[in-house]
């Protein structure tokens, strides 16, 4: 663990002296968090630590007043104003046992943070609590050591593949995903941005772009036309939710069907709920992450070599034009790639030629 921390605080955050460093956990993570703390003042920057207590909350939401929990005080939004690089580790543990309104509340405040670091450089560290992996059916120890891993690896190499996919993707047009559990999927891309997503802040700090990046990190991305989608996507597990076997039938971009053999009408009011452009897709991404080893959680597995993720719902972030509530990614294990017809990916291996 503490391994990981220097690997997240030199090359993935690659912080420098005197920079002011905010890291934000929940009670679950603090001790990541609190070896991030550490190797940031290893390299002599200025860190502080912020920890959710939901604990406390939790003991004494009977005397919680849940407007002043949303509001987001002129203290708190001083230190993210004031801070050059923020490190943002899962919060929440278990949100359920609070009541509807105190729950609402503790979202509503955490979503006005969201929205204030938004022009800052920052990082998403992916580090769920054991109670919420064990939810979806994953152990927590072999993800633990799977994070680690995946943490600690060759970004150049990351980059040198990304930068290899991308330029077999550039001035492209028609994608062709299909794979053998029942995807069959067309879509444009034509004069659409691809971008590369090494996993850390480098390309942050040399564009002078603020930005935000996942750990473990490492994609190759593009918003698709939004209108262009036609076929159909083959979902296996939409984990969060316990839904299985999901199939999503597009047309001119827009979902207009789908069926799943386990979690239907929990997806249904999953999307009914949602607003603004939330039936359109929104992404095709390829993990390049060559040391990820799958876990179950489509958020981490979407980074791992081999895999491609297509998303539904927002994608101003990434050159689009969908505004939605949501943006829901879902991950294709072993997928076969035609890029205008020309095979670029055969069961989730680069085809070299």
């Amino acid at each position: 663990m503490r391994e990981a921390a220097r690997v997240i605080v030199t090359s993935i955050a690659c912080l420098k002296e005197k920079f002011n460093v905010l890291v934000i956990c929940g009670l679950h993570n603090k001790t990541l968090a609190k070896y991030i703390t550490l190797e940031s003042y290893a390299m002599k920057a200025y860190p502080y630590l912020w920890v959710f207590d939901e604990k406390a909350f939790s003991k004494n939401v009977k005397i919680l007043c849940e407007d002043e929990i949303a509001i987001l005080p002129k203290h708190s939004r001083s230190l993210l104003e004031n801070s050059n690089v923020i490190i943002w580790l899962s919060q929440f543990d278990d949100l359920e046992k609070f009541p509807p309104s105190v729950r609402k509340a503790m979202i509503s405040f955490w979503d006005n943070v969201d929205e204030a670091i938004e022009a800052k450089t920052r990082l998403y560290v992916n580090l769920l609590s054991a109670r919420c992996m064990e939810h979806m059916g994953i152990n927590y120890k072999q993800y633990l050591n799977s994070f680690i891993k995946a943490v600690n690896v060759d970004y150049n190499k990351i980059r040198r593949y990304g930068n290899t996919l991308t330029s077999k993707l550039n001035e492209k047009k028609l994608i062709h995903v299909y794979d053998t559990k029942g995807t069959n999927l067309t879509f444009s891309i034509d004069k659409r941005h691809v971008g590369v997503e090494v996993g850390t802040l480098e390309d942050c700090f040399s564009s002078g772009k603020e930005c935000g990046v996942e750990v473990p990190g490492g994609e190759v991305y593009v918003a698709p036309i939004e209108t262009s989608a036609n076929g159909v996507l083959a979902v296996e597990e939409f984990r969060d939710y316990n839904i299985q076997n999901l199939k999503l039938h597009f047309k001119e971009g827009k979902i207009v069907s789908f069926k799943a053999e386990k979690g239907n009408d929990v997806f249904r009011n999953l999307l009914e709920k949602a607003e603004g452009d939330k039936d359109r897709i929104a992404e095709f991404g390829i993990g390049i992450n060559y040391d990820m080893k799958l876990t179950g959680y489509r958020i981490y597995d979407e980074k791992a070599l081999g895999t491609v993720h297509i998303a539904i719902g927002n994608n101003v972030h990434l050159g689009g034009v969908n505004k939605a509530s949501i943006h829901w990614d879902f991950v294709l294990l072993k997928p076969s790639i035609e890029v205008d017809d020309v095979l670029l990916i055969k069961k989730g291996k680069l085809v070299s030629k």
